[in-house]
């Protein structure tokens, strides 16, 4: 198989997804979306969570919310497969599961004032299964952001470019805010100055990286980034959204844009070349924490985003939803988001590393940028001879290197999109950062929502935005601080963290869809094969993550160092509890028959 037809199958069957799937069932069929119905935006505006968006600044936003590292780190890792596996588990992800959560759940919460999808069980599973949703989906916001953190961290230790352009791009998206929203500049305009100052801001960040040094008594570079950037998430997550949030993730969108377009026409100009990594290795490789880890059900701790992930469910109805200007903007922002999501995975990520597996001039390459350590181990270990992160960097890079030198290899050019690569890998994690805080501060409040009638002043302090911020970070960097030991060496906390978040994550997804799928089938009443369709594929990811969950604490969590053993260990194992209780509440309300048509938003 040539590279090549990695980007017709990517197309074509996205696009054929989109057209009948997205538009023809989902939006036409069975939500009946209406552009005259108007949205939680219009209805309750407040200028600093429910504010009327433009569908492709929102399409941004939301995309690089929901990209983080997962569809990046993630198929790096199953790449220990081979890469016929990994891809198509992305493609049929996406396509049965991915998109239809994601856009369901932002229909779901439009539809119930913008609430979060875990306060729409509450609708169709009871008032008992919203709490327990939240307290589960709280626990898994600590996941997200203690793996997503340390990977952050990693980048901007191991490639200090990438800390340059997060230091730069920062005031760049405050200015854009600033400029649309205060001094009414058009879009157009405002998105003109940003863009030519996001050039030169790339241009400086390959020139000058941002070598820092430790701060005394914390430890290595890595744990001064680890404090730093969980400043920066609490105090971005607690600003109004139009300040940082919305304006930087509609200028990331420009830069991921450009990534997944350079990536495939890469692909394209490199079909000839074909592939030098197998498509199969085996079905149990020792890949998490030393175990034989077998592709089912064991993915699904893997490949976190790029096929399907529940914090797309939690970023759809806790901040999209508030910002969907129109119904029929949901299929762009929603479905096709996560299309997006999977081209990542598949185009950037998995083609790339399949090509540069064992490949001529990689080595160069790595030694020309000072890993000489992985440039010994290359010729005997291809690819996975490199670090999780960098096996995207450096193989994206070489595959752009290899693409636009007409058949030879341009180091230089290499060299550049390997700090490219990673400067996209930091702009979807930062994103991500921030997101999963808010988030997280939502769901602390909405936790506490019945203590408002009786003591408003204890409510007030408990659900600060800042005190709520703040707590979930502090959690989140507690996993993710102290090193791990694998193979005798010390490596940042996401190595292991990882298949414990990409497991709680995707049986947060599991449930999600549960939950969705009972909104269409009780209040929206689809029945018969449409209703299938979106049945069966939650009910085949709930078993597929409730045994992968199981088989981590059995077989890696007593693996595991005190920190995350005892830490993730406790989260995953209450996860599971919270799972079987909210599964009984779906099948009693599945027996129980249909609810009201007319969505109505729980009262507290």
């Amino acid at each position: 198989m040539i590279v090549g037809l990695f980007v017709f199958t990517v197309a074509l069957v996205y696009a054929l997804a989109y057209l009948f799937y997205g538009r023809k069932l989902l939006q036409t069929r069975i939500v009946k979306a209406d552009a005259a119905r108007p949205t939680p935006a219009h209805t309750k505006y407040d200028g600093i969570d429910y504010v009327p968006t433009n569908k492709y600044v929102l399409y941004g936003h939301h995309f690089a919310s929901i990209a983080g590292a997962g569809p990046i780190v993630g198929p790096a890792i199953a790449i220990a497969y081979g890469w016929a596996l990994p891809f198509a588990w992305v493609l049929f992800g996406n396509v049965f599961i991915g998109a239809v959560h994601d856009y369901l759940a932002l229909m779901a919460s439009v539809r119930y004032g913008g609430i979060s999808i875990m306060s729409v069980s509450e609708n169709v599973m009871g008032r008992a299964a919203r709490y327990i949703f939240l307290l589960y989906v709280y626990f898994a916001l600590i996941l997200v952001l203690a793996a997503f953190i340390s990977v952050n961290a990693t980048l901007f230790a191991k490639l200090p470019h990438t800390a340059t352009k997060a230091l730069a791009y920062m005031p760049i998206a405050i200015l854009l805010g600033f400029l649309m929203y205060r001094l009414g500049l058009s879009q157009k305009a405002a998105t003109g100055i940003a863009l030519i100052l996001i050039i030169v801001m790339l241009a400086y960040a390959y020139i000058f990286p941002f070598n820092i040094a430790p701060l005394p008594g914390i430890g290595t570079v890595y744990h001064t980034w680890l404090i730093l950037l969980a400043i920066y998430a609490i105090v971005a997550a607690s600003l109004p959204v139009w300040y940082l949030l919305q304006p930087r993730d509609y200028l990331n969108a420009f830069l991921l844009w450009s990534f997944v377009g350079i990536a495939a026409l890469s692909a394209l100009l490199t079909a000839p070349l074909g592939l030098t990594g197998p498509a199969y290795t085996s079905w149990a490789p020792t890949i998490i924490a030393g175990q034989p880890t077998p592709f089912w059900p064991a993915i699904v701790l893997l490949i976190a985003c790029g096929s399907l992930s529940g914090f797309h469910s939690v970023v759809a109805s806790g901040t999209s939803s508030k910002q969907l200007s129109s119904e029929l903007d949901a299929l762009l922002v929603g479905y096709g988001g996560m299309l997006t999501e999977g081209a990542v995975s598949s185009l950037a990520v998995i083609a790339p590393i399949a090509l540069a597996w064992q490949a001529e001039g990689f080595t160069q390459l790595l030694e020309a940028m000072g890993k000489t350590e992985w440039a010994a181990a290359y010729p005997e270990k291809g690819i996975l001879a490199l670090d999780r992160v960098n096996r995207f960097t450096f193989a994206y890079g070489y595959m752009v290197g290899r693409a636009f030198a007409l058949g030879g290899f341009n180091l230089e050019i290499a060299k550049f999109f390997v700090v490219f690569s990673g400067i996209a890998l930091a702009t979807f994690i930062l994103t991500t950062l921030d997101t999963a805080t808010r988030l997280g501060r939502f769901a602390w409040q909405e936790l506490f929502d019945w203590l408002e009638p009786r003591n408003p002043t204890l409510y007030k302090i408990v659900t600060n935005r800042w005190v709520a911020s703040t707590l979930i970070v502090f959690f989140g960097t507690a996993l993710a601080y102290p090193y791990v030991v694998i193979g005798g060496k010390p490596v940042p906390a996401y190595n292991v963290i990882w298949p414990a978040f990409a497991g709680t994550n995707q049986l947060l997804a599991a449930l999600a869809l549960l939950t969705s799928a009972l909104w269409v089938y009780l209040v929206l009443r689809a029945r018969g094969p449409v209703n299938a369709l979106i049945q069966i594929p939650a009910l085949f990811l709930w078993v597929t993550v409730t045994v992968a969950l199981a088989w981590w604490l059995v077989f890696v969590a007593p693996s595991l160092p005190p920190v995350q053993a005892y830490g993730a260990g406790s989260l995953v194992a209450v996860s599971l509890a919270i799972d079987i209780l909210l599964i009984v509440l779906y099948a009693r309300a599945i027996l129980a028959g249909p609810k009201p048509a007319e969505a109505k938003a729980p009262v507290s």
